[in-house]
Parts: structure tokens; C-alpha cells; sequence
């Protein structure tokens, strides 16, 4: 097995079959459908400056020269397919991820094996020796101390990106990609450019893209709707949490929020509408109204019930809040007491009523510190009437006590 680098094949000269020289190697065309993607043409730069594009079948093999099996007015130009991929004009210095580490990578260099007269692209070159072989500096590292090792990526280990005019999609985002947490996805798309960005968050489905966002700053949150077509801002938007979602819409331009909130679900645009009326540094504008309220006269088996019908709508559930006939809050249960207490049990008869609230209008500082302060996963809002309006989650106390960076180090326990 014949292993090249891309690098000590690319502007070497391609021969005819009668010895004549045809041109420069600047460019090695692979089927991109594929594992371990396939040689299937060469892009050579002919003396007179034009390109063309020789069939693999036409092609005697690949060296320091690259030999064809035809004379120059013989080779039948390739027809480059939708699936087809240029190494070196889309792979090569882009940005691919590493699936594996799941990291952003720069190409240096590609790894090509050749095997019973084919060849395939096995490999990415990330490391220092793949930029001084180009530089054909190579044995300048050999002769030093440096001793630098190769850094190679298989090719089955890495999904590429590219927004360019021959933009080279992710090649299987749902299989690899969406079993990265949102946090490593996050990391991956600060360090990209908003296009690229883009053709990332794109390329997940709603969920994986909403639960993505959410762990974006707040900026290049909005940067990523702001790029993106309105029907798919939507389609996130609405697989987001409800504050999460008004936190974003309260920072676009006021046209392009309402844009979005005309589009969604009623019931959707309706929660975070309500939410936009509080100000942000409320605890009413961190709140969410995704919550489990029963009323005081359930038994344990049907609040049990209740949680199952909500569990879809709702994103976390910590506590399961009592509320008599007019909404008002009257007692707390915690989940666990929930599952101990018998079926037939009414929850008046063993439900918490002395009950730490927040106002609508209070700090959001405050919020947090009560939050810490009494260990509570999860805090409720309530109105002058003491009607239950929302609950703040323990997550949206530390986003506010901590930058996105840091609370990104917190373990999420919960959820």
C-alpha cells in the first residue's frame, strides 16, 4: 500500500504517454459519497494557463512525475459531479471538525493510499509537519531537535465545512455531529465565522440547533438569526425554552422579532410575548411559563397523570406547584415526595404551604441569591394576587451570576 501526501503531489509534472509534458498537478478531484472518498480525476494547469480535468481512468498513477495512459489530444475531459470534491481548492487550510475530538482542526495536508491502481483520500494532516512539508521544510525539522511527530486525523473521523461557491456540506451531521453535547457544538461554532456558522446550525435539526443556541452567547445568537431564513429562525425558536426564546427575540431588531413571532404557533408566540412585557432584569423576564400546576384537590395518582400529560411541553420539572381554583399558589411538592405518597392521597394532605416566592418586578439578582441562598432547583413567580405566573430555573440563577463562558464549566446536574 502506496501512502502520499497531498502536498508532495500537488504542481508536479503530468506526462503524456509519448513523454510530453502536459502541464502541472493542481488539484485532485474525490467522490465525497464515500468513507474513504475515491480518486476519480486530476485538475492539471496545462503551459497555455488553462485547467483541465483528466479522468482517473487516464491516469497511469501518482509521484514525483504523473504519468497518463493517452497522448495529450486523447484525454476526454471529466465532467466534475455534484458529490465531487477539489482537495486542495475546498479541503485543503479549511476548518474541519474533528468528530472524534470534537474540535475544530485546520487542514495542512491530506493523506492519500493508493491500492490496486486506485487511490483514496484516509487521512487529514493537522500538525506542524504537514505545514513545513509544503513549505518544503520537511527535513529542516528532521536535521533540528524539534522532532515534531505527524498529527493525522482519519478521514471517517472528520465532518468538513465550507460556505465558500463549491461549499462542501457536513457529511453526516446527524450521525456524528448531534451526539456532541450543545456545548462542544457551541465551542465549535464560536470559533467560526458567521457563514460558516450558519451552514453548521443548519445543517442540525431543530432541537439540536435550539438546544445549541442556548448555550451561544447571547451575541452570536443573534447573529446566527439574524442570518438565517425566517421559517427556519422559527423552527428553532420554537424548540427553544420560552425565556431562552424571548431573551434572544428581545435583542433583535424590533421588525425581525415580530417577523418571527407572526410565524410561530400561536400558543408558542403567546408564552414568549407575555414574557417580553417583563423587563430583562426582572425576575418576571428570566422566568419561564413552561411549568406543572395541579390543583389542590388531585390525588397523588392523578398529579402523577398531570406530569405525564405536560412532560412534552414542558423542559424541566423539578417541583410540582398546588394551585387552588382562582391560580393562586398554595402549596409545593417536591417529585420525590410525590412518588412515595400513596395513589388515593389528596395532595392538601401532604403538599408544603410555607412556600419562598419572588414578584414579578423583583431583582434578578435577588432571584439568584434566594435561589442559592435556600438550595432550590427551581424558584416560582408569582403577582400581586400571589397567582403563579412562571418559576425560575437554578440555570437561569448562574447564567445570571456567571458569563456564558464560565457557566459553561458547571456541571448541569439537572435537567
Amino acid at each position: 500500500m502506496a501512502l502520499l501526501s497531498l502536498s508532495e503531489i500537488v504542481k508536479k509534472p503530468v506526462i503524456d504517454i509519448r513523454g510530453e509534458k502536459v502541464g502541472k498537478l493542481a488539484d485532485v478531484i474525490v467522490s465525497a459519497d464515500t468513507p474513504y472518498p475515491k480518486v476519480k480525476a486530476l485538475t492539471v494547469r496545462t503551459s497555455d494557463k488553462h485547467t483541465l480535468n483528466v479522468p482517473w481512468t487516464q491516469v497511469e498513477g501518482l509521484g514525483r512525475q504523473i504519468p497518463l495512459k493517452v497522448g495529450r489530444d486523447e484525454i476526454q475531459p471529466y465532467d466534475v459531479q455534484e458529490h465531487e470534491v477539489h482537495l486542495v481548492e475546498d479541503i485543503l487550510d479549511k476548518q474541519v471538525i474533528d468528530v472524534q475530538g470534537k474540535k475544530l482542526r485546520r487542514v495542512n495536508d491530506l493523506q492519500l493510499s493508493g491500492t490496486n491502481g486506485s487511490y483514496r483520500l484516509i487521512g487529514v494532516d493537522i500538525g506542524i509537519r504537514g505545514l513545513l512539508r509544503r513549505l518544503g521544510l520537511e527535513k529542516v525539522a528532521d536535521s533540528s531537535r524539534l522532532h515534531l511527530e505527524g498529527n493525522y486525523i482519519s478521514w471517517d473521523a472528520v465532518d468538513t465545512l465550507h460556505s465558500g461557491p463549491s461549499a462542501v456540506q457536513l457529511k453526516v451531521p446527524k450521525h456524528k455531529i448531534t451526539k456532541f453535547h450543545p456545548a462542544d457544538i457551541a465551542d465549535i461554532l464560536d470559533q467560526l465565522s458567521v457563514n460558516d456558522g450558519l451552514n453548521l446550525i443548519n445543517s442540525l435539526d431543530e432541537e439540536a440547533a435550539a438546544d445549541t443556541l442556548e448555550e451561544t452567547s447571547p451575541e452570536r445568537q443573534v447573529s446566527l438569526i439574524e442570518g438565517m431564513e425566517t421559517e427556519r429562525a422559527v423552527e428553532i425558536l420554537e424548540e427553544m425554552s420560552p425565556d431562552d426564546a424571548a431573551d434572544l427575540l428581545a435583542d433583535l431588531p424590533v421588525d425581525r422579532a415580530e417577523a418571527i413571532l407572526d410565524l410561530m404557533e400561536p400558543d408558542e408566540s403567546e408564552d414568549i410575548r407575555e414574557l417580553l412585557e417583563y423587563p430583562e432584569d426582572s425576575a418576571g423576564g428570566i422566568m419561564t411559563n413552561e411549568f406543572v400546576a395541579v390543583h389542590a384537590d388531585f390525588t397523588a395518582q392523578q398529579a402523577i397523570e398531570e406530569i405525564r400529560n405536560a412532560a412534552a411541553d414542558v423542559e424541566t420539572i423539578y417541583y410540582i406547584y398546588v394551585i387552588a381554583k382562582d391560580e393562586t399558589l398554595v402549596g409545593v411538592i417536591s417529585l420525590r415526595n410525590l412518588l412515595l405518597a400513596r395513589p388515593e392521597e389528596k395532595l392538601s394532605a401532604f403538599m408544603h404551604t410555607d412556600i419562598i416566592t419572588v414578584q414579578l418586578m423583583d431583582d434578578q439578582r435577588d432571584v439568584a441569591k434566594k435561589i442559592a441562598k435556600y438550595n432550590l432547583l427551581a424558584l416560582p413567580v408569582v403577582d400581586e394576587e400571589k397567582k403563579l405566573k412562571g418559576i425560575v430555573t437554578v440555570d437561569d440563577a448562574i447564567d445570571i451570576v456567571l458569563p456564558t463562558a464560565w457557566k459553561k464549566r458547571v456541571p448541569k446536574a439537572f435537567g
